[in-house]
């Protein structure tokens, strides 16, 4: 739910800095639990999950949206 909220952000025309903030947030979030699943190799456990590098990019263009907002 977090990646599409990600993407519905990203989409939307004039979404508000606290929304990006609180996607941010849930993505630091989804990234961080991805990243110690995969350290304690028990990443096939969260296979259905997007790829560390693809959270990291949405990160990114949320981190870019703020940005534009002030």
């Amino acid at each position: 739910m977090t990646i599409d909220k990600a993407k519905q952000l990203l989409e939307a025309v004039n979404p508000s800095k606290c929304q990006l903030l609180d996607c941010l947030e849930d993505l630091a979030k989804e990234y961080g639990y991805i990243q110690g699943m995969t350290i304690s190799n028990l990443r096939d456990l969260v296979s259905g999950r997007k790829t560390l590098a693809e959270i990291q990019n949405l990160i990114e263009q949320i981190k870019q949206k703020i940005k534009c907002t002030n």
